[in-house]
């Protein structure tokens, strides 16, 4: 397993021209009832590449591991993994989600502003890279 997390994640940006992905776990403010220190940072998931999405728009309680072709279930098309791109399955307690991308960061940050997307591609920079595949 790549990365697990009981945190509630949301598709936050998909840019096609770039094929990058973006999926966030908000921050909680200290205002907020769900907030601890546990939800003081922002958590993203970031993918390029991005040749796949099958995942609904949010999830939580995720486990993330690559997986190897053989496993990608048979009603994906194995080529969308051509070029080393990599096959990224997403668990719930319920279910499983695949995305094929060139790779994922997972990292935190505690960035307030939404106003970090620029020129048609993520620019973002972060307080600390948790996984690079």
């Amino acid at each position: 397993m790549l990365y697990q997390s009981d945190r509630y994640f949301r598709i936050w940006i998909y840019i096609v021209s770039h094929s990058s992905l973006l999926i966030r776990s908000n921050m909680a403010y200290p205002e907020e009832k769900e907030y601890s220190p546990e939800t003081s940072f922002n958590i993203d998931l970031e993918l390029w590449d991005v040749s796949f999405i099958g995942i609904p728009t949010s999830l939580e309680n995720i486990k993330i591991q690559q997986i190897p072709l053989d496993l990608l279930p048979e009603n994906i098309d194995k080529d969308l993994c051509k070029y080393d791109r990599k096959i990224f399955e997403i668990s719930t307690p319920t279910n499983k989600y695949y995305i094929i991308a060139g790779g994922l960061l997972i990292a935190v940050n505690r960035w307030e502003k939404e106003d970090r997307i620029f020129d048609n591609h993520l620019n973002l920079e972060h307080d600390k890279i948790l996984l690079k595949v």
